[in-house]
C-alpha cells in the first residue's frame, strides 16, 4: 500500500468526507500508477474548486455579471465549475448537466457540502448525437459554460452536434463560454500524456505509443480521456455552417487577450508565458483582430473564448 491510499480526505484541499474520497478514486481507479493519478485526485477533492474561484470566475466576469442569470453548466462532470458559478451567481438559477452517472453522483454530494443544492437542477443526459438530442427547450438559457468538455466527446464526429445543441439552448444575447480545451493544432498532448504529436496521431498509433511509454493503460479509452481536443475553427465552423450569427466577444469588449481579465491578483506568470502572451497580443493580436481571430485559437488550449449570440 503506497502513501496515496494511505491519505484522508482532511489531507486535500476540500474535505468532503472519507465516501466522497472513496468515489474519486473509484473514478480514477484505471489511472492508479500513470504519473497524473495523484494530481487528479487533489483536482476532485477540493483543487479544481479553489482553481476556479480564483481563475475562471475572474476571466468570465470580464464578460458578463452572473447574478440572477440562467446558465448551464453543459458537461459538468463532478460539478466543480457549478460550485462556482452558483457561488457567483446570487438569484440565478443553475442546471448541471452531465452524462456519467458516477460525476452526477459525486456532484450531488458536493453541491450538498458546499450548501448549493437547493439553487442547481442535476439533468442526467445521453451522449449528444444530433442537434436536438437534449430534451431542454431551445432559447433557456443566459449563460453556458462548457469547460473541459470538448476534448472528451467522442466518437470526434459528435462534437459538432454538442456545439450546436448548446447554442440551441442559449437565449439570444445570452454567452457561450468555452475553456480548458486542449488546441490541437499544438503537437504536443498537454491534457492527457504530456506526449508529442499525440493529438495528430490516429487513434490506434496513439494508444499504442502511449501505452508503450507508460501515459496510459492497454485497456483505456485515450480517445475519451481527452488526448485531442479541437480549433478555434473546429468549434466555431458547425456555427456559421448552420448560419448562427455570433460575435467574439474577445475580440469586441477585452481586447483580444490570453487572460480578458488579467491574471489572478498576486498570481504572477512565468517568463516564459509572459513573453508567449506579449507575442500573442502585442504582435499576433494586431494582425489578428482585424480578421475577427481570438489570440487563444493559436494558444495551447482554447481558454476563455465567448461567443455571443446574434
Amino acid at each position: 500500500m503506497n502513501d496515496v491510499t494511505l491519505k484522508t480526505s482532511a489531507d486535500y484541499p476540500i474535505d468532503y468526507g472519507p465516501e466522497f474520497l472513496a468515489k474519486v478514486r473509484q473514478m480514477h481507479s484505471a489511472a492508479v500508477g500513470l504519473p497524473a493519478y495523484e494530481s487528479w485526485i487533489v483536482d476532485h477533492m477540493g483543487g479544481r474548486v479553489e482553481t476556479f474561484r480564483r481563475r475562471l470566475l475572474r476571466q468570465i466576469s470580464a464578460f458578463t455579471d452572473l447574478q440572477g442569470a440562467d446558465i448551464l453548466d453543459f458537461g459538468c462532470g463532478t460539478g466543480s465549475t457549478t460550485v462556482m458559478l452558483a457561488e457567483a451567481s446570487a438569484g440565478g438559477r443553475i442546471s448541471a448537466a452531465d452524462i456519467d452517472p458516477l460525476s452526477l453522483e459525486m456532484a450531488r454530494m458536493r453541491f450538498e457540502h458546499h450548501g448549493i443544492s437547493s439553487r442547481v437542477s442535476i439533468l442526467a443526459i445521453d451522449p449528444v448525437e444530433k442537434e436536438g438530442d437534449l430534451s431542454l427547450d431551445s432559447g433557456t438559457f443566459d449563460f453556458v459554460l462548457m469547460n473541459g468538455v470538448l476534448e472528451h466527446v467522442v466518437p470526434f464526429g459528435n462534437r459538432a452536434a454538442v456545439i450546436l445543441e448548446a447554442w440551441r439552448m442559449l437565449r439570444t444575447g445570452g454567452l457561450l463560454f468555452i475553456s480548458e480545451t486542449p488546441n490541437s493544432l499544438w503537437p504536443v498532448d498537454r491534457h492527457t500524456t504530456g506526449l508529442p504529436f499525440i493529438p495528430w496521431l490516429p487513434s490506434w498509433a496513439a494508444h499504442r505509443y502511449a501505452v508503450a511509454l507508460g501515459r496510459h493503460h492497454e485497456n483505456g479509452d485515450l480517445d475519451s480521456r481527452g488526448r485531442r481536443g479541437m480549433t478555434y475553427w473546429g468549434i466555431t465552423r458547425p456555427l456559421r455552417k448552420a448560419g448562427h450569427g455570433f460575435r467574439v466577444l474577445n475580440i469586441t469588449r477585452t481586447g483580444n487577450r490570453l487572460l480578458p481579465a488579467g491574471p489572478p491578483d498576486g498570481e504572477d506568470l512565468s517568463r516564459g508565458r509572459r513573453f508567449a502572451a506579449f507575442v500573442l497580443e502585442n504582435i499576433m493580436g494586431r494582425v489578428l483582430s482585424p480578421l475577427g481571430i481570438p489570440v487563444t485559437a493559436f494558444g495551447p488550449f482554447i481558454e476563455y473564448l465567448c461567443l455571443k449570440k446574434l
